[in-house]
């Protein structure tokens, strides 16, 4: 029983450690290494994901700790607000695409 708890305990640890690093790539995110730290956040959750499907088949009793609770909810917030804010950034940039081509329509139009 004490092997099987020392197990679960690491187990545990070591999903929390990948959702640590799941945030931090979230949170370095910017336009030059978007594609590198996302895919690197992507692919730490399924793994996280892959671990907690073995620990609960291996594990029945095996339960999230609070720790694990929190990443995942601070993981979500940050998702949703990397979302908000690239897609911000796409409007602003769609709208400077508008303005510069009603500019060139402007221009055409005074000659």
């Amino acid at each position: 029983m004490m092997q099987i708890n020392t197990q679960i305990s690491f187990k545990t640890t070591k999903i929390e450690n990948i959702l640590d690093e799941v945030y931090k790539d979230l949170t370095e995110l910017t336009e030059e290494n978007f594609n590198q730290k996302f895919q690197s956040a992507k692919l730490k959750m399924e793994f996280a994901r892959k671990l907690k499907i073995e620990n609960q088949s291996k594990f029945h009793n095996f339960q999230p700790s609070k720790k694990i609770i929190q990443m995942a909810k601070l993981i979500s917030k940050k998702y949703d607000n990397v979302v908000k804010d690239w897609a911000e950034k796409l409007k602003m940039v769609q709208k400077e695409i508008e303005l510069s081509q009603n500019q060139k329509k402007i221009s055409i139009y005074s000659r």
